[in-house]
């Protein structure tokens, strides 16, 4: 049976619509807040790390492990807190710029290592040892950051009753080693001598060290960066290969070798001169771009002779003997070592040098003009002996000649000291290399 037209007998369906639309619209509120709110944390967040990368880097430039610097952690803090209390504060505020970070709330702490279970192992600067800290790590837990939009979702039942967000950031850094070539080769500050004036030594000055007797004697000596397990073959797979100098930064403490006689070859290899019957072969162990050498000895030891009678700047000098080009010139001619010049730079054991073709195919330009680092030579001749001492600098530094294997008049090895390898003005791959720069580990 037809049901009668009856108005008032439907039910009625227009609030339902309005229920449904107000619920999406509490819905689709809250998340657009909630990405609101996570987008605003975001860049709060990023700032935040800007600022404590600042800190740590800026703190690490002042890290002195294995140099009795007491005040060494003292500078490194006030270092990680100008960025936020001095002249580029500005440039690190956070909450889009609109809040200055406390210095009271800003954590730095320092360790010896940085390891995966090292966490606990971080101390304030009163508490951690100024001679052993590598790492400096910055920490700020910024609190009392407002939530706006995702307290909807407490009104929907959903999250906590926190008014609030705390945002933390952290950033670990240490200082350094060079990356570009080096030499196992410690050249001898002067006594007195700081980095201030280039260690005691002069740009352009020669320095004297293999001449068959033991190390100490010379301006510098073999030196082994991670006594004593490096030893002998650490230094020749350094010399003779491509292995980059095993050290950590200034401060660092290395050991010495005395006289090697079995790290020749691998020297000599620079020049482009390889021992008979076997050795080292110009692919494995790569020589510069010029093997021609300099010396001003002669053949009876004597100075004021040779090829360089000067024994000062062959760099980039000039020789009072005809027809001898300095370095860059004898390098960008690709001219080799000399086998036959008089004054005691001569051949023994050793094949014909490589010729201009070989060098210019084969070499490098980074295997004679290289970084050394600085050390101080006295206690090394100071009782018991065989002692470590720290880095104290980079020097950048020629290798003037190979070494011969016979006399003391035959050929010492020398090094033309070229400045600091961290100067501006360093021919050292244009000297930024060998900074001892602070990096960012974490």
């Amino acid at each position: 049976m037809k049901q009668p037209n009856c108005p008032k007998c439907q039910r009625p369906q227009r609030g339902a619509v309005m229920i449904v639309f107000g619920l999406t619209v509490v819905i689709l509120i809250a998340f657009v807040g909630l990405a609101i709110d996570l987008g605003r944390f975001f860049v709060v967040k990023s700032e935040l790390q800007n600022a404590m990368d600042a800190c740590a880097l800026s703190a690490a430039s002042q890290l002195k492990p294995g140099v009795n610097d007491l005040n060494a952690l003292t500078r490194a803090v006030a270092y990680g807190k100008v960025f936020i209390t001095g002249p580029d504060a500005v440039r690190n505020k956070v909450n889009f710029q609109s809040m200055v970070l406390d210095p009271n709330v800003l954590e730095i702490t320092f360790a010896a290592s940085n390891g995966p279970n090292d966490g606990s192992n971080y101390k304030s600067a009163g508490d951690a040892s100024s001679t052993t800290a590598k790492f400096v790590k910055c920490n700020y837990p910024l609190s009392g950051l407002p939530i706006y939009f995702m307290q909807i979702l407490r009104l929907m039942g959903l999250g906590d009753d926190s008014n609030t967000q705390t945002i933390s950031a952290m950033a670990v850094a240490t200082r350094e080693a060079p990356i570009a070539s080096c030499i196992p080769v410690a050249a001898c500050a002067a006594a007195g001598g700081t980095a201030a004036n280039n260690f005691g030594h002069t740009v352009g000055e020669w320095l004297t060290a293999y001449n068959g007797t033991p190390y100490g004697t010379g301006n510098f000596g073999w030196i082994d960066f991670t006594p004593p397990a490096g030893g002998a073959e650490e230094v020749k797979a350094i010399l003779a290969g491509n292995m980059q100098c095993n050290v950590a930064q200034i401060g660092d403490r290395v050991g010495q070798n005395g006289n090697l006689d079995t790290l020749q070859e691998a020297w000599n290899s620079r020049f482009g001169w390889y021992r008979h019957g076997g050795g080292y072969s110009p692919t494995e162990a790569p020589p510069d771009k010029s093997g021609f050498a300099y010396s001003n000895l002669t053949a009876a030891g004597a100075t004021g002779a040779g090829n360089w009678p000067s024994g000062f700047n062959a760099y980039s000098g000039s020789s009072s003997v005809p027809n001898q080009p300095n370095f860059i010139d004898a390098r960008n001619l690709n001219l080799p070592y000399q086998q036959t010049i008089p004054d005691g730079i001569k051949i023994n054991q050793y094949n014909a040098p490589l010729d201009a073709t070989q060098l210019n195919a084969l070499g490098r330009v980074d295997r004679r003009m290289v970084a050394a680092p600085v050390v101080d030579c006295s206690i090394w001749n100071t009782p018991p002996g065989n002692q470590m001492t720290p880095i104290l600098g980079w020097a950048c530094v020629l290798m003037l000649n190979p070494i011969e294997n016979g006399s003391v008049a035959s050929l010492g090895a020398k090094l033309e000291f070229l400045g600091l390898a961290g100067a501006g003005s360093s021919p050292c791959s244009g000297g930024s290399e060998y900074s001892i720069a602070p990096v960012l580990t974490q």
